[in-house]
């Protein structure tokens, strides 16, 4: 491609022009400026950082005639959420030295950084590096941090599969050296051979990002039909082992734009291990093919199979797979596991799953904490650590006479077990929103607490506090958190509202639908009220709130 059509965005521009991911940045992030705008601010998503600032002060630094408080988000690929001990520490020892004092983990299993100043991106690299980890393709127009339900990842797994969310991320990650050059060997290498891109990415990479989670075929801890592509494990017949495909499912959507729309994916076919990675470089070619590149809005590759029509869409990837693809599975998920608490190992170790709140790892003012927790905890024993999409985490290959260990750690830093968390907390979502994301319209994270407790005790009050509620915040329509899949999706409106959907389920198989607009936190008790008597008086036995409400309510 040697130009780019005039109704393009900008972004086609930046990407095309950039030299494979370069642009100006190395200059920028050198340079004494607290921020970095333009083209260079776009090609930083690439390589995993999103430039913000503190907008808590954003108003009285502005009346006061001051810069912006200008920081910085990093996102690390941890694929399929697996991290050894000294990797934890090393994140630990990143927080703490270069970012706001915590870890975040997200609902994609990855980690984030918060407050990290520009004087710090390039140090943070070279620790991650070092450590073989990166921020490089966490976030960008590519196949983003491949999500992976941890039960797939532990002792009896096939080995096969263990590996598949490290192997996509090794063979769909951006060709280009930009990011080592840039950010951690502070230099451009010195071969003078011209860079290049993998085929299926371009010199302008996909129109928006691409995300693949591999599914436990049990339960569907990953909601893989909100995903562009998803993996779930099965055995043909005739053909073996392999995964059944489903794609062009996505959340996200704009209040500015009623042709924007969640949508959940559709089963294409079924591969086999040998043919997987060709599937997949057909799908990411036909999104890079037909993709809308004139609206950033409509750039999903849900909306081509919309469009299109799912056949029209199936066409255009076997078109470019080249070969006709075979007939899926039909597709059954059952609930979703939070993975809490201690679960026993088919190796005879043991796992423990600690609820994480709205997957912030902190401690509190006294020093003690969840991180604290972890620290020595990595710091005393052989384990691994597994991130969850529900944005919890797992220790996982404890022995079991360390068990009394883990548990004196956990119990000296105040860290509550699975047996103290309320119905709602424990599987309660939440994206950071407010006050480092630029694209919040509202709170999610901090207002989360509040908002759960709200919920319980309407539970409580209608005797229904031992059920199983699931709920989930954003602070824009954007979806981080799942809410459209959601039993109850709150969703950020204006400052002080919020729209709420009902109706999604533990399964991810059905999408949540609108029940109330810019409703106020403080009113939600009243608003869920006489559906949760409803469901008291008119459910039927172990009927979920999701599946109630759409039997009865929404018809």
């Amino acid at each position: 491609m040697t130009g780019i059509d005039a109704s393009y965005t900008v972004e086609e521009e930046f990407k095309r022009s950039s030299d494979f991911l370069r642009g100006d940045l190395s200059s920028d992030i050198a340079n004494d400026e607290p921020s970095i705008a333009g083209a260079s601010e776009h090609l930083l998503k690439f390589h995993g950082i999103y430039a913000q600032d503190n907008r808590d002060v954003r108003r009285e630094r502005s009346l006061a005639g001051e810069s912006l408080e200008y920081i910085f988000m990093v996102r690390v690929a941890i694929p399929g959420g697996k991290l050894a001990t000294d990797q934890w520490l090393a994140l630990d020892k990143i927080a703490e030295d270069l970012a706001d004092g915590t870890i975040r983990l997200t609902t994609r299993q990855a980690v984030q950084f918060h407050g990290v100043l520009k004087g710090g991106l390039r140090p943070m690299a070279s620790e991650l590096d070092a450590h073989l980890m990166t921020s490089f393709g966490a976030c960008g127009d590519v196949v983003r941090n491949t999500v992976m339900c941890p039960d797939l990842l532990t002792p009896g797994a096939s080995d096969r599969l263990v590996v598949m969310a490290d192997h996509i991320a090794r063979t769909f990650k951006p060709a280009t050296r930009a990011h080592w050059e840039i950010f951690v060997n502070g230099e451009k290498g010195a071969s003078s051979e011209p860079d290049s891109e993998h085929s299926f990415y371009g010199e302008t990479y996909l129109p928006r990002k691409f995300k693949i989670a591999i599914a436990n075929p049990r339960e569907n801890c990953v909601d893989v039909l909100a995903q562009d592509m998803g993996l779930i494990p099965a055995t043909h017949e005739e053909f073996g082992e392999g995964f059944n495909v489903v794609v062009a499912g996505g959340l996200g959507r704009s209040y500015a734009q009623p042709d924007t729309f969640a949508r959940l994916a559709d089963p294409l076919t079924f591969v086999t291990y040998a043919e997987v990675d060709d599937l997949i470089r057909a799908v990411l070619a036909t999104y890079r093919d037909l993709g809308d590149r004139t609206n950033r809005r409509r750039a999903r590759m849900k909306y081509i199979a919309a469009d299109a029509g799912f056949e029209g869409f199936r066409h255009e990837i076997e078109e470019r797979y080249g070969q006709k693809l075979r007939e899926p599975f039909a597709l059954e998920l059952a609930d979703a596991d939070d993975h809490l608490g201690w679960r026993d190992l088919s190796d005879g170790s043991l796992q423990l799953g600690i609820r994480v709140g709205a997957g912030r790892v902190c401690d509190g003012p006294e020093g003690r904490g969840l991180r604290s927790a972890l620290r020595e905890i990595a710091q005393t024993l052989h384990v691994n650590f597994l991130i969850t999409a529900q944005q919890d985490i797992l220790i996982s290959s404890i022995s079991p006479d360390e068990r009394d260990v883990v548990e004196r750690i956990l119990a000296v830093h105040d860290v509550r077990g699975v047996e103290q968390l309320g119905n709602v907390e424990r599987s309660a979502l939440a994206c950071p929103a407010l006050p480092t994301c630029s694209q919040a319209l509202a709170e999610a994270e901090r207002r989360l607490p509040n908002v759960v407790s709200l919920v319980q005790d309407e539970l409580d009050a209608n005797g229904l506090g031992k059920r199983r509620l699931q709920l989930r915040m954003t602070g824009c329509p954007n979806g981080c958190a799942r809410p459209a899949v959601a039993e109850v999706g709150i969703v950020g409106r204006t400052k002080n509202t919020y729209d709420v959907f009902l109706g999604g389920g533990l399964r991810g198989d059905r999408l949540a639908s609108l029940y109330q607009e810019k409703v106020k936190l403080d009113d939600l008790p009243e608003v869920l009220r006489p559906l949760l008597e409803r469901w008291k008086n008119e459910g039927l036995e172990e009927e979920s709130f999701g599946d109630f409400y759409v039997r009865v309510v929404a018809p």
